[in-house]
């Protein structure tokens, strides 16, 4: 009699939504990812007309208006400071200090954190600044 014939599609995979979400999971990873290590204040820094690329293997001191010491995000008085950078320099034989002082900061507070370098025989340290455009 009649015979009534299916057309059974078989089930496929589609890629293209699943890229379209890795590519959008990539972009809001590259966007939300810091790749700056700065102290985590909001600093000034003087302006400059030449800048040297930061070194690999470095410290970076935030010294604000007030004369608080960051690293990392983290307040240290001048004493716990030394101690953060005793035990990074114990680490660490070529560690290269860098100084981000805010531009309304005192200067005796950069004074500081030199000597506390010296005093730790660190002779890598440098002061960051702002490139003039």
């Amino acid at each position: 009699m009649f015979k009534y014939k299916r057309n059974i599609k078989k089930a496929r995979l589609s890629i293209a939504p699943l890229l379209d979400m890795i590519f959008i999971l990539l972009i809001f990873f590259v966007v939300s990812t810091t790749f700056s290590r700065l102290p985590g204040v909001n600093i000034n820094r003087p302006d400059a007309t030449v800048s040297d690329k930061l070194p690999p293997n470095n410290l970076i001191v935030g010294i604000t208006t007030n004369g608080g010491f960051y690293v990392n995000k983290r307040l240290y008085t001048l004493d716990q400071l030394k101690d953060k950078v005793s035990i990074k320099a114990l680490k660490n034989k070529n560690l290269n200090v860098v100084i981000l002082a805010d531009e309304d900061s005192a200067i005796k507070h950069s004074v500081a954190v030199m000597d506390l370098c010296r005093q730790l025989d660190i002779n890598n340290i440098s002061i960051a600044e702002e490139i003039k455009k």
